[in-house]
């Protein structure tokens, strides 16, 4: 990810996050850049309110579903897909390598998140609104918040 072209964008009831990626030569699996004009880059939608699909660099495609089984609990299922269905060592080893990395720091994150909630002493803060919607805004949270006022009006 390169956090000076990351970009997040509402699009109906949909979030979608856009950037070039960077130290492509680095990744763990092999990419062809000529595929396609949009190989090199990653991309990911969420999909309000339980849904998101991740197309990776070499257009790898996921995604994560997620079923609230209480107001702190949620199940979350992850499935990665390839070509025609075919079995794939590359697609099997970067699922494992998502697993113990990216979704195992996430896990804490979101648990950690919610502890905090959960604290007497917790109040909800400010959000960071800038006119860019990068790394560095909240502008996605507040169109979550939005969302949920809506749904929680109608």
């Amino acid at each position: 990810m390169n956090p000076r072209t990351y970009n997040i964008q509402p699009h109906g009831y949909s979030l979608r996050h856009t950037t070039k990626c960077q130290n492509l030569d680095q990744m763990s699996y092999e990419i062809d850049l000529s595929a396609n004009q949009h190989a090199g880059d990653d991309s990911s939608w969420f999909l309000w309110p339980t849904f998101s699909f991740q197309i990776y660099p070499g257009n790898i495609l996921n995604t994560y579903h997620w079923r609230p089984l209480s107001v702190d609990r949620v199940a979350a299922w992850r499935g990665w897909y390839t070509i025609d269905g075919v079995d794939s060592d590359v697609i099997r080893r970067l699922a494992i390598q998502d697993r113990i990395t990216t979704v195992e720091e996430d896990i804490h994150l979101v648990e950690s998140v919610q502890r905090g909630m959960n604290n007497r002493g917790y109040r909800p803060g400010l959000l960071v609104i800038g006119p860019e919607s990068g790394v560095n805004s909240e502008n996605s949270i507040l169109v979550i918040h939005n969302w949920i006022r809506e749904e929680m009006e109608s």
